[in-house]
Parts: C-alpha cells; structure tokens; sequence
C-alpha cells in the first residue's frame, strides 16, 4: 500500500481474517468496537493496513510477528500491548517458556524494570489463558 492509496477491501478482509487468527474471534470484535468507539478512520486503517497489509505478508509467521511485537511493547512499556501480544504470541503457538525468553533476552536492552513488569503481564495472561482452557 502506498502512502497515497487507501485501504483496498481486499487488505480489509485479510486484516479481519488476521485478527481472529491472532486473538480469537470474541477479543477480536472487541478490538473491533473499541477502534471504531475511538474514530472509524482508525479501525479502518489498523484492520486493512496494518494487519491486512502487513501482518498478513507471507516471510514471518504470526508466531514471529506476535513476539516481535512482545518485544516491542516491553521496550516501550505498554502494558495493554504487552498484554495483548502475549495473548496473540499463545494463541499462535509460542509456548509459555517462549513468552518469557523474550521479555528475558529484552532485560538487556529494555532494563530490568521494563522487562519484571511485562514478565508480570505475560504471567498473568498464561494464567488467564490456563483457565480458560479448563473450562
């Protein structure tokens, strides 16, 4: 996509079909509601470009692109983020044991705080997520 064209319906449709893949159906429409509460230019934009252009290319796989957004998110500290890409990393087949090799690796270069804080997150996610699969 170029910086002068918009969004085609095709990106749109794939950016959808990412985001169920990512987070699952229900948190999916969630995000959905949320981005379009926020302004529909910004829903539009984040489902067609960013996750229809772009997490939908063919070189990484959605495991790889969830952790390297982890990543990140525990340098930028934000937290929703780390929370929201730890969930789409599991969803996708990183294991729990993936989830913090990464925020360790990133102790080095985003400091200890940044990296307890996401591993604090990422626990309470894996924790959530074990839940929900007992039930």
């Amino acid at each position: 996509m170029s910086e002068t064209s918009a969004p085609t319906v095709g990106d749109y449709q794939r950016g959808l079909e990412v985001m169920a893949r990512l987070w699952g159906q229900e948190v999916a429409n969630d995000m959905l509601l949320f981005w379009r509460s926020v302004h529909p230019d910004i829903e539009r934009y984040i489902t067609a470009f960013a996750l229809g252009d772009v997490w939908a290319r063919p070189t990484l796989d959605l495991k790889t692109r969830s952790l390297i957004c982890l990543a990140s998110a525990v340098v930028l500290e934000r937290a929703d983020q780390i929370r929201l890409h730890t969930r789409g990393a599991l969803q996708n087949g990183a294991t729990p044991a993936e989830v913090a090799e990464t925020i360790i690796q990133l102790m080095i270069y985003a400091g200890f705080p940044a990296a307890w804080q996401a591993m604090e997150i990422a626990n309470q996610v894996i924790g959530d997520r074990r839940e929900e699969t007992k039930g």
